[in-house]
């Protein structure tokens, strides 16, 4: 665990903007993050500034968080964590800003559009009914691990290239990464990954397959091959996005499903509302944080930002911003003009966000359709997550045997 540390105050902060809150510890966070979160938007300041891990600005309102992120004037990708990491390693392509990003995001994105997730279907299906074989018939699981990672992170394995049998090394390793450890230990846990990459490369050189690595050594950027540097950068990104962050939004999904049996009435009578059932639990319970670094000093809805400083988005609360949705509280999959940036805004519009959207929308449609009414089972003791990438470790669920 990090050791917890108390900043001083920069100059420019006003003490009316400072609010006290760790984003890995304090109690309100750990007790339901969105909830906390959306307290702290209520509450006010629009922009606030904490003291701890180095000290860094949190935006909490839609609009604001939209003006950073499409701002790569003033406000950089180049330092994605907080606190501060300071390693030369990049995720390329989001730790570049434009316009360097774009031929990096170019030969990503061609193996994450419509088309190519479309011709997944039938896999995303087949990995639906195999996993929920695996519990149906005992009447109960911890949804969080069983269910909400293994689906989406063994597609991911496999669309890779990864080995299946290092599944739990591979989750337990991106578990420690986002949870409250130090920047040492987290920089160790980089070089981890960085070798499973790189190894997994040198095997694709030598035999190539029809899986991502090999699609990605076989790409041009610039007329050249990607580098080793590129890929190890590249590969560091993918393995974090595609082993946590679809695990904790299915989650989400089914935490709040698991309470609202008209809801999954509804929806195992009307899968054709499925795609809006994904929207609004994304507007509600967002996973991914935005941090950005100042590279030009700016003066925003009353806050300076000088040089340096560390930003925030809490992009998980912007959804709940009553200045965009009305009634914002409340999950209404009937919402018009729904507005939320789960997946960001701007140039660094989450890659996977289609395949993400795919495979809550399969594996929901495949749940109800076997096990159409299900609920949290009593005294269940849930356990969330802060930092960076909010997750809920646990999810006990029970349902009648057999559906």
């Amino acid at each position: 665990m990090a050791t917890e540390t108390i900043s001083s105050i920069p100059a420019h902060v006003r003490p009316e903007q400072v609010v006290d809150v760790d984003i890995y510890t304090d109690p309100r966070l750990l007790a339901g993050p969105h909830a906390a979160y959306k307290a702290f938007q209520d509450a006010g300041p629009d922009i606030f500034y904490t003291p701890r891990n180095g000290g860094h600005w949190i935006i909490t309102r839609y609009d604001l968080m939209s003006t950073i992120l499409r701002d790569p004037e003033h406000f950089s990708s180049k330092e994605l964590h907080i606190p501060r990491l300071n390693s030369p390693v990049q995720f390329i392509p989001l730790s570049l800003d434009p316009p360097d990003h774009a031929r990096y995001r170019a030969v990503l994105l061609k193996h994450f559009d419509k088309k190519s997730i479309a011709a997944m279907a039938d896999k995303l299906r087949l990995w639906a009914d195999r996993l929920i074989d695996r519990v149906q018939a005992r009447g109960h699981c911890d949804f969080a691990e069983e269910l909400g990672a293994a689906y989406p992170v063994s597609i991911f394995m496999e669309m890779m290239g990864m080995p299946l049998e290092r599944f739990e090394e591979f989750r337990g390793i991106v578990l420690e990464y986002f949870s409250n450890i130090s920047s040492e230990r987290r920089l160790q846990l980089q070089e981890t990954i960085i070798g499973v990459m790189m190894d997994l490369r040198e095997q694709r050189l030598k035999e190539p397959r029809e899986d991502l690595i090999s699609k990605l050594l076989a790409e041009r950027v610039r007329g050249e091959p990607l580098t080793a540097e590129e890929f190890q950068s590249m590969g560091y990104l993918l393995f974090l996005g595609g082993l946590d962050t679809v695990a904790n939004a299915l989650t989400f999904a089914f935490y709040h499903l698991a309470g609202d049996p008209e809801l999954q009435s509804r929806l195992a009578s009307q899968p054709e509302r499925l795609p809006d059932f994904v929207e609004e639990s994304l507007r509600m319970y967002g996973v991914v944080h935005q941090p950005r670094i100042v590279k030009k000093q700016i003066e925003l809805a009353g806050a300076r930002f000088e040089v340096g400083d560390m930003v925030m988005c809490a992009l998980p609360v912007a959804g709940r911003d009553d200045r965009k949705n009305p009634d914002p509280e409340r999950f209404d999959i009937d919402r018009q003009d729904r507005q939320h940036i789960a997946f960001s805004i701007g140039a660094h519009t989450c890659i996977g966000n289609v395949l993400a959207r795919a495979e809550m929308r399969t594996f929901t449609e495949a749940w109800l359709r076997r096990i159409p009414n299900f609920r949290m089972a009593p005294g269940a003791k849930l356990e969330w997550r802060g930092g960076s990438i909010l997750a809920l470790t646990h999810l006990p669920l029970e349902w009648n045997a057999g559906g």
